[in-house]
């Protein structure tokens, strides 16, 4: 998304329409699924354009588009299936644990940390597989590019996951079975590109 309009230098979180940047803005529920309704317009999406100082953001000066910095795992047990669940916050779709690096957090910092508020695991034995710039990965915050880093780690096999409240229905899923849902466009992206070589069977 491009920022086509001055944005405050306060500090503060700042969160805008992404049609008429209006801060009139509420969250409403629809089932279990987020969306934002601008009073001043009346659009509702489930996006919107935040600014937030305590995560990692910039503009591109050429072409004004909005970037973060993101990390994310393909957390597999041992049968060589990796963990998923459903997004309630946009995009609607499957994923793996994943989300923003904070603003003076190690990207292995931050990979544990949303480890352990997205599906309520310790790992601490996490490798780092690429970091790569993803265009057209849309997250709800506005961006629609990122720059990924993703680990891979290995667990024993557990049933028992709990989601946080951005996601519903943990399931294990061979990479495989993985891209014959929805799922959302970084993971699809790197499972085509790499494939079963993001299970390391010598982990």
């Amino acid at each position: 998304m491009k920022i086509n309009f001055p944005l405050p230098n306060d500090g503060k979180y700042h969160q805008y329409c992404q049609k008429c940047y209006s801060e009139n803005i509420h969250r409403i529920l629809e089932g279990e699924k987020t969306f934002y309704l601008c009073d001043n317009c009346g659009d509702k999406s489930p996006r919107l354009i935040v600014i937030d100082p305590g995560i990692i953001w910039w503009i591109d000066q050429k072409t004004q588009e909005y970037w973060h910095e993101s990390v994310g795992v393909f957390i597999f047990n041992k049968d060589g299936k990796a963990l998923f669940f459903e997004r309630i916050i946009y995009p609607f779709k499957l994923t793996i644990p994943a989300g923003h690096l904070d603003i003076g957090e190690s990207v292995v910092g931050a990979i544990k940390r949303e480890i352990q508020e997205e599906v309520g695991l310790i790992i601490n034995d996490i490798k780092l597989f690429t970091s790569e710039n993803i265009l057209g990965d849309e997250c709800r915050r506005g961006a629609d590019n990122h720059k990924w880093h993703l680990f891979t780690a290995q667990i024993d096999n557990i049933d028992n996951i709990k989601i946080n409240d951005e996601g519903v229905h943990p399931s294990w899923l061979s990479l495989d079975e993985a891209l014959q849902k929805d799922i959302v466009y970084p993971v699809r992206y790197f499972i085509e590109k790499y494939g079963i070589n993001l299970y390391d069977i010598n982990f």
